[in-house]
């Protein structure tokens, strides 16, 4: 279940990489951000302000998303570090809203909450999946592929 998640998880942040890439404003702009402004005080991102930084996070969110998808594949182990990766991407995003406001957007706090319950989901996956490895071989650490 948790691969699953991992990779569904991964394509979506390819989609989302895509998306900011060729038509940022689908995002920056979409009623959840406009929202989430509105709630926060937090004014939207602008792809116009720096278009090759946004290319930028474009590109590096879509690697995130592949390597999501890549872990996926290869089992628990693997797993680990991407959901580390992504729980402190949201973590850092939400401590810069906190504690930096006037550099914290809206897609800014769109990012820490969903990284965030991301994270808490594979942490709940991953501990159910090692209660049922150590049923079975006395260790949460058996290398199987699940």
């Amino acid at each position: 279940m948790a691969s699953t998640v991992m990779r569904l998880k991964g394509l979506a942040d390819i989609g989302v990489g895509v998306i900011l890439a060729l038509k940022p404003e689908i995002i920056y702009e979409s009623n959840a951000t406009k929202a989430l402004g509105r709630l926060t005080g937090f004014g939207l991102s602008s792809a116009k302000t720096a278009p090759g930084f946004n290319h930028a996070i474009a590109c590096m969110v879509v690697a995130v998303g592949v390597g999501s998808v890549v872990a996926s594949f290869q089992g628990r182990a693997a797993r680990f570090p991407i959901v580390i990766m992504n729980a402190t991407w949201g973590l850092l995003a939400g401590l810069t809203c906190v504690f930096t406001p006037h550099l914290a957007t809206a897609t800014m706090v769109m990012t820490a909450l969903n990284t965030g319950v991301y994270t808490v989901v594979m942490g709940i996956l991953g501990m159910r999946e090692g209660s049922k490895s150590a049923g079975k071989s006395g260790s949460g650490l058996s290398g199987k592929k699940d």
